[in-house]
């Protein structure tokens, strides 16, 4: 799991691309879950928490962005 640090310093493209993979690695994991083939269950946890994290820094950026652009039209 990387650090939020690491996942602030990515651009919105790989963010989405990042989600993207994580969505589908979540299913991969389920799917191997519910037919007892997955050792490693706490996997899906960290991969939900890495997943979570990514979407609030998109969430914060787009957060930022409103609020940016609706200061520039009250200054208008």
């Amino acid at each position: 799991m990387r650090k939020a640090q690491e996942i602030r310093n990515l651009d919105d493209g790989q963010l989405e691309a990042e989600v993207q993979k994580l969505r589908a690695d979540i299913f991969k994991l389920r799917t191997k879950d519910s037919l007892k083939q997955l050792d490693k269950t706490h996997e899906i946890k960290l991969t939900r928490r890495e997943l979570a994290l990514i979407l609030t820094v998109l969430n914060e950026r787009a957060a930022e962005k409103a609020q940016k652009s609706t200061q520039t039209e009250e200054n208008k």
